[in-house]
Formats: structure tokens, C-alpha cells, sequence
């Protein structure tokens, strides 16, 4: 029964589609046959069925053929198990909804609008249907995230983020440590050297196309690694359905992504059963006054320019994480990090705005040069930009 194979019409009935469009896609390279006949029949098994899915759900979320051949060819490049592609549709349907909710929630605004405010909340809308490309980039590639990240390569603090960070884990040998959302791996590459010995490390991100950055960042270290019994694995992981073994882990690291999390609940509730009897988790965020500075400029600058980021975070900031954290843990310690930032590069500050998910890069495509124009006039008079920071962490325990 394993090795049964199906026509190309028994596929098309079975999926309910039409067989010309299983022949479009075997033309286009995304279906192509397992085997043929003497008579030339094409044949397919289950593989190709769940390889069909695959192309039918990415469709049925808005992508182009071009983009489901780059999304599939990533799948197979990393090796991915059918587990860890179920978890990744189901994440990017997640993000479907939400974005279907938020189209609903504009539209009924722009019902009960006057007519001038009506014509403001229809761009608006027009912003959010075109916002598939965006969960695109963000999907494949870490590039946004870098951009993000620069800026803080200005910090007035001697000691770095994730130096600060790495310090309160006080890691022991022979523990077991996840990281949730590791994003390109920037809390362990330069601490390697720093890793006890018989660690096993977890790290699990979302996206795929991150976790393969992680492990092309870590791979110079493998031989060092393996020398002093560490081991590091590698999952796609959505924080949003989080289901982890209990008692598991001496250590659980979110670093700055728990106000990513709409289900944020569960997600503690997991954590904290995933925990040891006397495991410790640390996750940490931004305060309401971060980066207020780069936020002033963009609204002096561009009010349309959606800063989605002081919302996104809003739900879990260092202002109102205790009380969520409380109800999981006995334990709860906040502590701040000194620093802020003085850029005197015009670049690495637009960077930074173009950065913003929502209509950023929509709005800079027209007025880009203003914005950098307006950057540069204001660092030749103040010769830098400081811009405040308020982050901290939460150290956790049962």
C-alpha cells in the first residue's frame, strides 16, 4: 500500500481539482511525476499528495507559483519533516487571520466614517491588501531583522545586548537550555568559547530561513563544540502552539520576542511546566519610553507612517510583564539595562525606520530621499541622534 501509485486523474479527483491544473503544475516544475509507463502515463504517490497540499495551501494563502517554488525549494533545502512544514502553514494561517482580522476591523471603520476620514482608512486598507509580500521577506529571510539590529551597534553601554544577557543565564555544564525565537543565533555566536562543557541547546525559531542563518553562523564552530561535548539542535517552533515536555529543561531564554506572541498565556503556561523543579526562565523586553526619540522624528516627519512595533509590544513590556509572569512563576526579578544610543550615521536610522513592519517601506518608496535629507539635517546640527532605551529582563523561576 506504500508504494501505490496514482494517475494524474486519480490525483486531480482525489484533490478535487481539475486534471489540467495538475499538468499546469507539473510544467511548471512543482508536481513533477514520480514515475511513467511504457505508454507514457504519469504516475504519483503519496508523496506527491502531500507535496500537493503544500502547493494548494501556500495558494489558497496568496502566493504566486514563483513564490511557492522559492518556498518549497527553501523546505527542501533544509530537510524539513512533514511536522515541521505542518507547523510553518499553520503559522503562516495564523498570520492570515490576523490579517484578515484586520482588514475586517478597517473596513467597519471606514463604514461609520465621514467622508474625508473615509478616504484616510481606505488607504489604510490598501496598505494592509498589500502586505502579503512583506510576510514573504519576513518568512524567507532575516534581512529586516539585520537592519533592525545595526542600530544598536551605537550603544552607549560598554557592555553589548547580548553580552548582558548572556551573563544572567549563568549557564552550568551538563544543562539543558532552549532558547524560543533565536532569530540568527547573535545570543551564542560570539560566546561559544564561553559555552560549559555537555551543554545541550535548543534553538527553535519560526522561520526556517532564520534557523538555517543560526546554523550557517554556528557551523565554523563544530569541531570546538563537539570537543567539549556540546550539542546544539535546531527546530522550527511556533511560541503560539508551544507544546513542550515537561521537566525538560534547566533553562528556557524568550529574548525579546514574548510581545510577538498573541497566545501568550498558553505560551507561559508551557514554559513554565517545561521547566525543571528548579529550572529558570528569562525573557526579556522593551518599556514604554523605548526609542521614543525615533518615534518622534517619524511622526514629525510622516504621521501616515504606522509604528506598529509600539502596539506589538505594548501587550508585554516592562511596565505590565510581572503581573503575566506571576501567574506562572513564584519568582519574578526585573532587571534593566543602562543604555541608550548616539548615531551619527543618517543611513542606520532610516534603516531602521524602513525597518517598520506595516507601510514603511511603502511610504519611503516615494519619500525616501526626504526622510534621509531630513536625517542628515538633523545630525549636522546636533552632530549625532540619542534616542533612549528602556529594555530589561524578567528572571523567572517556580
Amino acid at each position: 500500500m506504500d508504494n501505490q501509485y496514482y494517475t494524474a486523474g486519480e490525483i486531480a479527483r482525489i484533490a478535487g481539482i481539475s486534471l489540467r491544473t495538475i499538468r499546469y503544475y507539473d510544467t511548471k516544475g512543482l508536481l513533477p511525476p514520480v514515475s511513467h509507463s511504457d505508454t507514457g502515463y504519469r504516475y504519483y504517490d503519496k508523496g506527491s499528495l502531500a507535496l500537493l497540499q503544500r502547493i494548494m495551501m501556500l495558494k489558497y494563502l496568496g502566493f504566486s507559483l514563483e513564490q511557492i517554488q522559492q518556498l518549497i525549494a527553501a523546505q527542501e533545502a533544509h530537510a524539513l519533516d512533514q511536522e515541521a512544514i505542518l507547523a510553518q502553514q499553520k503559522s503562516l494561517l495564523l498570520e492570515k487571520k490576523k490579517q484578515l482580522e484586520l482588514l475586517i476591523s478597517t473596513i467597519e471603520l471606514a463604514q461609520h466614517s465621514d467622508q474625508e476620514d473615509k478616504w484616510q482608512v481606505l488607504v489604510r486598507c490598501l496598505n494592509l491588501l498589500t502586505s502579503d509580500e512583506k510576510v514573504l521577506e519576513q518568512y524567507q529571510n532575516p534581512e529586516n531583522l539585520k537592519r533592525r539590529i545595526n542600530i544598536h551597534n551605537y550603544s552607549t553601554s560598554s557592555q553589548g545586548w547580548m553580552e548582558w544577557v548572556y551573563e544572567r543565564l549563568n549557564l552550568q555544564p551538563e544543562e539543558t537550555v532552549l532558547e524560543l525565537g533565536c532569530g540568527t543565533g547573535l545570543l551564542w555566536m560570539d560566546r561559544i568559547h564561553l559555552l560549559p562543557e555537555g551543554l545541550n541547546l535548543v534553538l527553535t525559531d519560526r522561520s526556517a530561513e532564520m534557523l538555517e542563518q543560526t546554523r550557517q553562523n554556528l557551523a565554523p564552530y563544530e569541531k570546538e563544540l563537539e570537543v567539549r561535548r556540546i550539542h546544539i539542535a535546531y527546530r522550527i517552533l511556533d511560541a503560539n502552539t508551544l507544546e513542550l515536555p515537561p521537566a525538560s529543561y534547566d533553562r528556557i531564554i524568550a529574548n525579546h520576542m514574548l510581545y510577538h506572541v498573541e497566545r501568550r498565556d498558553t505560551c507561559l503556561s508551557s514554559i513554565a511546566r517545561a521547566l525543571k523543579s528548579k529550572g529558570t526562565f528569562y525573557c526579556s523586553t522593551v518599556g514604554d519610553t523605548h526609542m521614543q526619540e525615533l518615534h518622534q522624528l517619524v511622526i514629525d516627519f510622516d504621521p501616515r507612517i504606522e509604528m506598529p512595533i509600539q502596539n506589538l509590544t505594548g501587550g508585554f513590556h516592562l511596565e505590565n510583564a510581572a503581573p503575566q509572569l506571576t501567574r506562572h512563576f513564584a519568582q519574578v526579578e526585573r532587571q534593566d539595562q543602562d543604555n541608550d544610543l548616539i548615531v551619527d550615521d543618517p543611513q542606520v536610522i532610516y534603516d531602521y525606520i524602513y525597518s517598520y513592519p506595516g507601510n514603511a517601506p511603502l511610504i519611503l518608496e516615494q519619500r525616501g530621499r526626504e526622510l534621509l535629507a531630513a536625517i542628515q539635517d538633523k545630525l549636522n546640527r546636533e552632530g549625532a541622534m540619542f534616542i533612549h532605551k528602556s529594555t530589561g529582563m524578567f528572571i523567572c523561576k517556580k
